[in-house]
């Protein structure tokens, strides 16, 4: 991470944030601090998680450390990352010699933290699991979908596989789409599964950032869970060529967040969606939507030719003045993906950069309300993509 808001192992415990934008890639490190877990595989092969964490806009990252296990063991194609979050649980996935072990990490104060690998699931296939807290905060549940065609139905299955941390056992279980209508069940049938997740009210979410997310119900109540679907909001630009797929993968223009029961979705409408270049338009459109509407509602809609930026950034980032005179203007950076913020505020983070060579990019946070940039910072983006967590070590 570069710049002064490198985190730090001494970071006072009272002074964490309280949510974070955090790297879902890691860093391998035997540094250790204060929110620092261990386990062990299945294999006995121990295993260390430490958070570093700062306030966002700045970048917070965490570091794995395998004692004793060289790097030639990791899978290239399954590199370790964070696969979701919710309250104070984080789930990591772990390619070790080919084998796949998923972890629950667990934020408490006073070194109660703890890291808790999972048994491995009834169905061996690489899927994207999902976490979600159950309302007491003490337990949790990690569940995915596995979707197959079958030939002589003409139809595609879906099932559920679920963990619980109170038993500590998978449960499988046959899901029905009978309730769903034409146009929900052919969308849940073209569905990903594999971006992310969101905890959504009490359901677990999996988000196709075309489509929309893909709603599991009822994993605390004891019976079959059930799938619901909420499509994204079908006025949102369209960004799809003649044979109907992205020109550009669907994170560089849109994001979901969720804060309770409500759903925030942004897409960014570019004047040239195939040109990603500086001095380029872009506006950022915000929808709400709870879960118990059926439909979105426009929330914020803002212009970068709009968004004001504060004389005291020209210092931090000189690249933003335009020319000889005193405004600076966001058009003078790349835009890369946007990020909404957890709270139901209008913060949004603009991801970008001055150069696209440049190793160093920027996180913007935006109020859209007042249409004003609200702070910035610099970190390292390589390859990585960014997921906001709660922060629960306080």
């Amino acid at each position: 991470m570069t710049g002064s808001n490198a985190a730090r192992s001494d970071y006072p415990r009272s002074e964490f944030p309280d949510w974070v934008l955090l790297c879902e890639e890691p860093r391998f490190s035997e540094l250790r601090n204060e929110t620092t877990a261990e386990c062990e595989t299945s294999e006995g092969q121990a295993m260390e998680v430490s958070f570093w964490l700062v306030d966002p806009p700045g970048a917070s990252y965490f570091s794995f450390n395998c004692p004793g296990l060289h790097a030639s063991a990791f899978d290239d194609y399954a590199p370790p990352s964070l696969v979701c979050s919710g309250a104070a649980f984080v789930l990591f996935s772990l390619t070790i010699r080919g084998a796949v072990h998923h972890f629950v990490y667990t934020a408490a104060p006073a070194g109660k933290q703890s890291l808790e690998a999972l048994t491995d699931p009834p169905v061996c296939r690489r899927r994207r699991f999902g976490l979600l807290p159950r309302g007491d905060g003490e337990h949790y549940a990690v569940a995915y979908v596995d979707r197959q065609w079958i030939s002589q139905d003409d139809d595609w299955r879906f099932d559920a596989h679920v963990y619980s941390s109170e038993t500590q056992e998978w449960s499988s279980h046959r899901l029905s789409l009978l309730h769903l209508s034409k146009s929900d069940k052919l969308l849940c049938c073209k569905h990903t599964l594999y971006y992310r997740h969101i905890a959504v009210a009490g359901s677990l979410g999996w988000v196709d950032l075309l489509r929309g997310v893909l709603l599991l119900r009822n994993l605390f109540d004891g019976g079959d869970p059930v799938i619901e679907f909420i499509p994204f909001p079908e006025s949102r630009v369209n960004f799809l060529d003649e044979d109907g797929r992205p020109h550009r993968a669907c994170e560089y223009y849109c994001n979901v967040a969720c804060c309770d029961d409500l759903l925030k979705f942004i897409e960014i409408e570019f004047d040239d969606p195939l040109v990603r270049t500086s001095r380029k338009g872009w506006r950022a459109n915000v929808w709400n939507r709870k879960i118990s509407w059926n439909k979105w509602e426009i929330r914020s809609t803002v212009d970068v030719a709009s968004i004001s930026v504060d004389q005291s950034y020209s210092a931090l980032l000189p690249e933003l003045r335009q020319g000889d005179f005193q405004k600076l203007d966001l058009q003078k950076l790349i835009f890369y993906a946007p990020v909404l913020s957890t709270r139901n505020d209008d913060l949004i983070y603009m991801m970008a950069k001055v150069n696209a060579q440049d190793e160093t990019a920027w996180a913007i946070a935006v109020d859209m309300e007042r249409a004003a940039v609200e702070a910035m910072a610099p970190f390292s983006l390589g390859r990585h993509h960014y997921h906001i967590a709660k922060s629960r070590h306080a």
